[in-house]
Parts: C-alpha cells; structure tokens; sequence
C-alpha cells in the first residue's frame, strides 16, 4: 500500500494525527513544537531554507531536510525593488502624486538620480540565495558586486554571478566603506549573531569619510538572511548617525518586531 497522507488545516489540532506520522512537511516554526509528539517521525522536510527553529529541539532521531535552489530569484526581486525604490525616491513621488503636485524639473523637486551601473552591491554570504542575488544585480542592473564569506578563496560561481571580488569576514568593514548597497544572506549560527555591530559600520563609516573619493550617501543595508545578524538598537543607532542611510529589513529578533519599537515609523 502507498502511503497515507494528510492535510492539516489551520487550527486544527494536529495531536491525534501526529501518533501515526512517519514524515511531516511544513514551516519550522509550526513544526518544531510538534516533534516531540510525533515518536514516529523519520523525516521532516522544511518548506524554508531555514530551519533554526528546529535545530533548538533536542530531539536528534530524524532527518531534517530544507528547501534549497529555489528562493534566489524571489530574493533577487525582492532586492531590486527597494534598491529601485530608494534610487528612483519612489515614496516621495507617491507623495507628490498624492497631492496632485507637478514637479517643474527633477531639480526643484529635489530628486537625485544615481544610474545603477555606476554604484556596488555587496553580498554577505554568497551561497544560493547570495549568488542569484549577485547575479540580478550585475547581470541584470549592470551593477559592480563584491561579496564576502567565510572562506574567500575563488569559486567558479563566483565569476558567473558577476562577483568581482570576495573578502573574508574579516573585511566586513570594508564591504560596508566600499558598497552602496549591502545584502546580508548570512542565516543564525553563534558566529553571525551580532556580527554586524556598531564597531563594524563605525569603522566603516570613518573609512568612507576619508576616502579620496568618498561616497555621496551612507549604504543601505537589505537584511534576507536572520534578524539577528543585527540587533534592533544598532539598526537604529547606525540610521540615526547616518552609519546607514536605510536598513531594509523582513526578518527580526525576535520576532514578531514588537509594536513599540521605533523602526517601524522610522523613516
């Protein structure tokens, strides 16, 4: 007989089905309350690329395996459109559209335009995910990309996703002083927690300050990878000391970002 499977609605209380389940597939932070009702469980298949949800239950008798190869081009848009966003001041001409205000000229509407071809992206982890990432940015907006991973040493990906250069962690400092655009992809792991702190975009910040040429405006920081790679106080202090001139972000720590917190209104 072929296997027996069954939808779980939501809302609907998974305990009586769980005694009998071999496999169970679905978002880690649903599934991971549920393994230690589930004795027969062999395999749990993640519809996330992460699965840090899963890896703070004890429980090790099965196997845990993840979505990979597929979100890159979702990311990759989701990227181009804030970059597009931010460069094309889209906010304020909904703003000015709202007002049913006519601009004379770019100049007196106070819009600056910089071409894509002419600023840097820097990826921060250049695995699937990062790669395709480089890739839409240099082959399709025809922007200079750098990365930075752990190991620095030059891959064929590298070259194919138009990543002209890659630094170690330790130059995350001047990934930050030399790009325009930052994307972290890095997931949660004890070394990434807190790794983009105030001394790094400091650091960066003063680098880019003294620079012969310095860039005309602070980086923008997209975070697709885990929330707390930055806390939510060096996020804000960085916009507030112009350490970054926007953070960018649909992950938090912890989640969901608390109501209060001044990042929500933060323009």
């Amino acid at each position: 007989a072929g296997p027996w499977i069954r939808w779980t609605e939501t809302g609907e209380d998974p305990a009586l089905q769980l005694q009998s389940c071999d496999v169970l597939v679905g978002e880690p932070a649903l599934l991971a309350p549920l393994v230690a009702s589930a004795p027969r469980l062999a395999w749990l298949q993640s519809t996330f690329a992460g699965c840090n949800q899963l890896l703070d239950v004890p429980r090790r008798d099965y196997t845990v395996t993840r979505l990979a190869g597929c979100f890159g081009p979702d990311m990759g848009e989701y990227c181009t459109l804030h970059i597009l966003a931010l460069e094309r001041q889209y906010e304020e001409q909904r703003r000015m559209q709202s007002r049913a205000e006519w601009a004379a000229s770019r100049a007196s509407a106070g819009f600056t335009y910089r071409r894509l071809s002419s600023l840097t992206l820097g990826v921060l982890g250049l695995g699937d995910i990062g790669s395709e990432i480089a890739r839409v940015a240099h082959h399709g907006l025809r922007m200079k990309v750098i990365g930075c991973r752990r190991d620095p040493a030059p891959r064929d990906t590298d070259a194919s996703a138009g990543v002209s250069r890659v630094l170690g962690m330790d130059g995350l400092a001047e990934l930050f002083a030399s790009a325009d655009y930052i994307v972290s992809v890095l997931p949660s792991t004890p070394a990434t927690r807190g790794m983009i702190d105030g001394s790094v975009l400091s650091a960066a910040a003063s680098s880019r300050r003294d620079g012969a040429q310095p860039p005309t405006k602070p980086p923008v920081l997209i975070n697709v990878g885990r929330g707390d790679v930055i806390g939510e106080s060096t996020a804000l202090e960085a916009l507030e000391r112009g350490w970054l001139g926007h953070f960018v972000s649909d992950v938090f720590a912890p989640e969901p970002l608390r109501a209060e917190s001044p990042l929500w209104a933060h323009p």
